[in-house]
């Protein structure tokens, strides 16, 4: 339901204007069948003046204009596309977060009950929650480490009664900790800003993936990495990615007539078992039947081109790997997981891309070299999935595999990631980059300076990435 004002003309209501208390404006509440445009332009036709009753998340920022204090506001349940600036005289409604966003920008000698109390409240109710911000304040109070309280792995529930239990201290007691407190509560305002940023782009990840994808950061103030544009396949700017495969198969069962079907036809082998699971060594490519074959969509040689199954998070690491991808369901070993996509580049605009990519001592490239003779590389820098979070680990839970179906160029194969073990949910996931790093010259030493450090933290880490 969408709220809106009808400013009455005068020629047609005479009588209302004798009638202070109606003040030329009638409100009225309609259930909406049409879009928002479509009933602004209605409205605009019937000389009607249109508004969509829209409630404030955020106050960003503020300035005078003219004279006039205003305020940049973040809708709720709008992207920050829609931000804008409205005079203090149009939030009336809000005069407690307006007061509130002011303490904090121009932070009064002593904390009052005023403040305190809309901090708890507004920590305590307001979604996303934020565990990190509860977490430092309960540290706070309590005097101890925000570590011992996060290592309590407490439930949001439990972290939010022990803050409320700072309503109940007295004002005094919480004015001796006032600079502690005010640095906390103006993190939380950064927090609130970053966690609305996740949450629009959690949103734009999830209108793309045919999965769940979560966005969570309990760590740092990091956002969305900028420019970051999610997709669902391949793409390029220069270079032909048409589908269309020239080997197929005739079967009616391509289980049972394995020896027959696609990857027969390639000189390869049958790539899933009956319950769709991996069955091949690393290294053997898989060959998918494709559409040109004869088998329907259930075909147990389809597993990839259906698109992964597997519920994920893109979280922030606590160990310095800034972030990483975790399941959120259960995988089988041999379970398809997720393919490895981005922008699909020469290996010659690769190399350059990649001594940019080196100085910022990240790793985004992975060339399509099955055949060793690299033409092609993915660059998931600023197209990609949540592929392109997976962390290094130097005993990974992952295997890549090149892959082909309807792609029929040899040296453009697809990345498909699968389970090396049984994964729980919760497990973050990783691969050997080891794997990726196929431009280095052999027998090329690198001074351990100029080497990327590995963090993974098993028992058998190489100490380097790179």
């Amino acid at each position: 339901m969408y709220e809106y004002k009808v400013d009455q003309g005068e020629e047609n209501y005479q009588d209302f204007r004798e009638n202070e208390k109606f003040k030329l404006i009638k409100n009225v509440s309609v259930m909406c069948l049409q879009s928002i445009n479509d009933l602004k332009r209605m409205c605009e036709k019937l000389g009607l003046k249109f508004e969509y009753a829209k409630n404030v998340d955020l106050i960003l920022d503020d300035r005078f204009i003219k004279g006039q204090k205003f305020y940049f506001i973040k809708w709720q349940g709008y992207s920050s596309e829609h931000n804008s600036w409205k005079s203090a005289d149009q939030l009336i409604e809000y005069k407690d977060m307006i007061c509130y966003y002011d303490s904090l920008k121009y932070p009064p000698s002593s904390l009052t009950e005023e403040m305190i109390f809309y901090f708890i409240k507004d920590i305590c109710v307001r979604k996303p929650h934020d565990y990190l911000t509860l977490t430092k304040l309960c540290a706070l109070i309590y005097a101890t480490d925000a570590k011992c309280i996060y290592n309590l792995k407490l439930s949001f529930a439990d972290l939010r009664k022990k803050a409320i239990n700072v309503l109940e201290m007295p004002l005094k007691k919480l004015n001796k900790l006032r600079d502690e407190l005010l640095i906390i509560m103006q993190f939380a305002e950064l927090r609130k800003i970053m966690l609305s940023n996740l949450k629009d782009w959690e949103i734009k990840m999830n209108a793309i993936s045919s999965v769940y994808v979560k966005v969570e950061n309990d760590v740092d103030l990091d956002g969305p990495p900028a420019n970051f544009i999610c997709i669902d396949n391949y793409i390029s700017f220069s270079i032909n990615l048409a589908e269309n495969p020239i080997v197929f198969c005739s079967c009616e069962n391509c289980f049972e007539n394995s020896n027959n079907c696609c990857s027969h036809n390639l000189d390869g082998t049958f790539a899933y078992n009956e319950k769709k699971l991996l069955q091949l060594p690393p290294g053997y490519p898989i060959y998918e039947c494709n559409n040109l074959c004869k088998c329907d969509e259930n075909c147990i040689n389809r597993v990839v081109q259906h698109g992964p199954k597997v519920n994920v998070a893109i979280f922030r690491t606590s160990n310095g790997c800034g972030w990483g991808l975790k399941t959120l369901d259960f995988i089988e070993k041999g379970q398809f997981v997720l393919e490895y996509l981005g922008e699909i580049i020469t290996s010659e605009l690769a190399e350059q891309r990649g001594e940019v990519y080196n100085y910022l001592g990240r790793t985004y490239l992975f060339d399509l070299d099955y055949d060793k003779d690299c033409v092609y590389t993915v660059d998931s820098m600023l197209y990609g999935n949540s592929s392109r979070f997976i962390n290094h680990s130097c005993d990974p839970n992952l295997e890549i595999y090149t892959l082909w179906f309807n792609l029929c160029d040899p040296k453009l194969p697809r990345l498909a990631f699968f389970a090396k073990r049984k994964i729980k949910a919760g497990e973050e996931l990783t691969f050997d980059y080891k794997m990726m790093d196929t431009r280095s010259k052999k027998g090329e030493t690198v001074p351990d300076k100029d080497r990327i450090i590995c963090n993974c933290g098993s028992k058998n880490c190489r100490k380097y990435l790179f």
